[in-house]
């Protein structure tokens, strides 16, 4: 099927005059833990100019039965239907570049052809660059920094060499063929991945938004401001701090992860550390749990909840009480 019909750029834009070195990618994968990519496209929309320049048609590639969008029955009428959409926003940076970010949930249908159309896209746009920012909850501490790591249909476009300990075979998410076709197609593509603790992957959680857009900048890609986030940040760190405090499990879980963390990092220094291959077993049955449910609710089910009686590495999204209070902060 032709490619060319399925992206549209909107009826008052001319797509000659369209031009911008990076492309930001944010569209859904296998989850999206501490709701990162929804907290940078909220960010990026809320605090940089910008304007909605093209579009895919969703009618041909979204499960509306599958995937069904919300809607609002109020008393005799529904009104505030979710409509889903992939959208191509073009802003002006700070230092008043262009550049544009992809948003929107991982198609369902014709990933061979929508990954044409993006590239017919990206080489109209004249796009030397693309970042996929992504998120996935991992056996990492909230006491310490992000780890964000890389990967690239070259390995030779990365700037910062972070990549996982591992050799992986899972089910692949969109962005993973996107990034081979486009880099098949001669293009420079990096992803970001931010670790986010498990124990706290259902919740916003600012610090991973920031961690992704500084990784951005590492890869040299646009640069953004992040004072709003830093307020978001704040509250959200000081609840989680509270709770932790209050709940003798959670400390023992957050300790066991900082001891297992520090060591990995501190490789070389006389300390014993986790080998290679245990750490990239461990990244492993965090992917199966993601992989074999489709749903990362049921990481719940992987992890154990509040009431379980097992060692730090056990906890689970449940240990963080009071979801919707957090969501609130």
């Amino acid at each position: 099927m032709d490619p060319t019909s399925l992206f549209s750029y909107e009826r008052h834009v001319d797509s000659r005059g369209l031009r911008g070195r990076t492309l930001l990618i944010t569209l859904g994968a296998f989850t999206d833990a501490g709701n990162a990519q929804a907290v940078i496209d909220d960010h990026l929309l809320n605090s940089l100019p910008s304007r909605v320049v093209g579009r895919l048609d969703m009618d041909q590639v979204f499960d509306y039965a599958g995937r069904r969008p919300e809607v609002t029955l109020k008393l005799d009428h529904f009104e505030d239907y979710e409509r889903p959409e992939i959208l191509l926003h073009e802003f002006t940076d700070i230092d008043g570049e262009q550049f544009f970010l992809l948003t929107g949930p991982e198609p369902s249908f014709q990933w061979e052809r929508v990954a044409s159309a993006l590239r017919i896209v990206v080489d109209q746009l004249g796009i030397e660059r693309i970042l996929m920012l992504q998120s996935f909850p991992a056996p990492v501490p909230h006491t310490r920094e992000l780890p964000v790591t890389r990967f690239a249909g070259n390995p030779d476009s990365i700037n910062v060499r972070r990549t996982m300990p591992g050799t992986f075979r899972l089910r692949a998410p969109f962005t993973a063929l996107l990034t081979m076709r486009l880099a098949d197609a001669g293009h420079d593509v990096v992803g970001l991945v931010a670790h986010v603790p498990q124990y706290l992957h259902e919740i916003p959680y600012p610090d991973a938004a920031m961690a992704l857009l500084r990784a951005v900048g590492e890869e040299a890609g646009p640069t953004v401001p992040y004072g709003a986030l830093e307020a978001q940040a704040e509250p959200v760190r000081e609840s989680i701090a509270a709770q932790v405090e209050a709940t003798p499990q959670l400390q023992e879980m957050v300790a066991g992860l900082e001891k297992q963390f520090d060591r990995a990092i501190t490789a070389g220094a006389g300390e014993e550390v986790p080998t290679g291959d245990d750490l990239a077993a461990e990244f492993e049955q965090y992917l199966a749990g993601l992989d074999e449910s489709g749903d990362d609710r049921d990481e719940r089910d992987h992890m154990g909840g509040p009431d379980d009686q097992g060692g730090p590495g056990d906890a689970g999204p449940g240990d963080i009480d009071d979801q919707d209070d957090q969501r609130d902060a």
